[in-house]
This record gives C-alpha cells, structure tokens and sequence, in this order.
C-alpha cells in the first residue's frame, strides 16, 4: 500500500480514542512502511485522558519517537516520515503534514510547519 492509498482509505474515518487517533494514524503507516508494531505492549486505551497517561509514562510523543526512529531535519523529510504538530503525531505528504484531529478527521497542514522529524 502507498501513502496516498493509506490516507485515501482513511479520508473519512472517524477519530476514535484508542482505535483510530493521532498516534494510531502515523504508527499505523509506519507499521505498514516497516513491518514492526511499535505500540503493541502500549495498547489499547479508551480514552483521551487514558492516551494522555500511557503517552505521559513513555516521555511523551517526542521520547517515544527518539526511542524509536531517527530524527532528521524537517526539511529533509520524505512521503511517510512523522513528525508532531499541535501535540499531534503526524505524517509528511506531499507539500503537507497530514495529522488525525478529534474534530475535523484528517487535517492537511503546510509541511513548514514542522520544527521536527523522524525518518519512517
């Protein structure tokens, strides 16, 4: 599966804490990019503040990612790489970050925006 057909497929997805947020958006394209299940000792939570705890135990998105992943620049990101914007985990496309918001789905914001980044 590419990257577009992941977030084609996913247009219209509802958030859903625990089975379709944020966090299970980029780590689902990352499982599909890679192979590995980076959260699976992790889950499930049920709720935004569940979330927040077990995200809080592990040092945050930011620790977890630099466990996990290598950190680039932002402005040498590919198709795929994450990043975190507005406390949100999120993936490079294109000209945008593509990120799952509880509100609006899918949101697609100028990749400029980025301070950070990991390598997929």
């Amino acid at each position: 599966m590419t990257l577009a057909e992941y977030i084609t497929i996913n247009l219209n997805r509802k958030f859903v804490w625990g089975d379709w947020d944020c966090v299970l958006f980029a780590i689902g394209w990352l499982e599909i990019a890679t192979g590995r299940d980076y959260l699976s000792q992790h889950k499930p939570w049920k709720s935004k503040a569940e979330a927040l705890r077990k995200i809080k135990k592990l040092g945050g998105l930011e620790a977890m990612f630099d466990k996990h992943l290598q950190s680039i620049n932002p402005n040498m990101a590919h198709d795929g790489d994450l990043t975190i914007i507005n406390d949100c985990a999120a993936l490079f496309s294109g000209v945008h970050i593509v990120c799952l918001e509880a509100e609006s789905g899918l949101v697609f914001i100028d990749r400029m925006e980025a301070k950070k980044a990991w390598a997929a």
